[in-house]
């Protein structure tokens, strides 16, 4: 019979032993792995890691940034801009800034501003050059200003330029807009454009394209404005309201071109600018051909 004091002897030293391994304390469990991403298929798929943003578009030299519109309405306000100038020798000056001309804070306000954009490749563009000369002249002392921005982006073609505006006798500023950045903003689709601005910068006229009846509705806009409406029309325009003389071409002349006073719109598409070829003609209904006349085809004997 084991005593009382050797059970408790025997009780202690149970207690003191350690513990089992089942009762040693639990290790922390590890994070469990993210379950893969389901895709729509119902397949397992690594989460793929997030794309960095794309890169900006490159400029494309697309004009039209309007949908279906080509000019701005009489009345909306035109965007200001600051060009560089191509004649500073002529105008005196390497930079110009239309809100010099028109709008609340202009310094030199003028009655009219005439904005006409235009291109080297242009035909009708240069017909219209040698007129918007003569307006200038005719009117720079009653408040009109005329600017002539060009669209070629080519910088081998500012000669060009220069010869054209010397050809026309221009004393106005001609400007380029290399980047297309202004053209842009005055919706510039097909060529020539042109606005002419109030004294408060909104839109009094705009005119596409070049034709027969385009200087006399010009000078009727330009008049109105500066208040010269009832005064007899001057000999320095009214050559130009019968016809247009051609200007002496500083680039590449075609030689089916012969002298028109109704022109196709000169078109600016895609990403190259390319020029629809002016109506042909000499006076009568045939058109012209590489200098001939187009001969009529006979039909066949039966």
């Amino acid at each position: 019979m084991i005593s009382p004091s050797r059970l408790l002897v025997l009780a202690c030293a149970l207690c003191m032993a350690p513990a089992s391994a089942d009762a040693a304390p639990k290790k922390a469990k590890a994070p469990a792995k993210a379950s893969p991403a389901k895709t729509d298929e119902g397949k397992d798929a690594e989460k793929a890691p997030e794309a960095p943003p794309p890169a900006p578009a490159a400029e494309q030299p697309v004009l039209s940034t309007a949908g279906s519109r080509e000019k701005f309405d009489v009345g909306e306000a035109a965007p200001t801009f600051a060009l560089r100038a191509v004649n500073p020798e002529v105008i005196g000056e390497n930079l110009v800034a239309v809100d010099r001309y028109f709008g609340a804070d202009a310094k030199q306000p003028k009655k009219a501003v005439l904005i006409s954009f235009f291109a080297t490749w242009c035909e009708p563009c240069k017909k219209e050059m040698p007129f918007l000369a003569a307006l200038y002249d005719t009117y720079k002392d009653k408040g009109l200003m005329v600017l002539s921005v060009s669209i070629d982006r080519e910088a081998d073609q500012i000669d060009v330029i220069k010869t054209l505006a010397t050809n026309a006798n221009t004393k106005y500023p001609v400007l380029s807009d290399r980047f297309n950045i202004v053209a842009k903003r005055y919706m510039v689709a097909k060529l020539p454009l042109v606005y002419v601005m109030s004294p408060d910068g909104k839109v009094a006229f705009s005119r596409v394209g070049f034709t027969e009846d385009t200087p006399r509705a010009l000078a009727d806009e330009v008049r109105k404005l500066i208040g010269e409406s009832a005064a007899p029309m001057p000999d320095t325009l009214t050559r130009f309201l019968g016809g247009v003389p051609a200007v002496a071409d500083a680039g590449k002349t075609d030689p089916t071109v012969a002298t028109a006073t109704v022109n196709k719109t000169t078109t600016v598409s895609g990403s190259s600018t390319t020029a629809t070829e002016p109506v042909k003609t000499d006076g009568s209904d045939a058109a012209t051909t590489k200098g001939k006349k187009a001969k009529p085809k006979k039909g066949k004997r039966k």
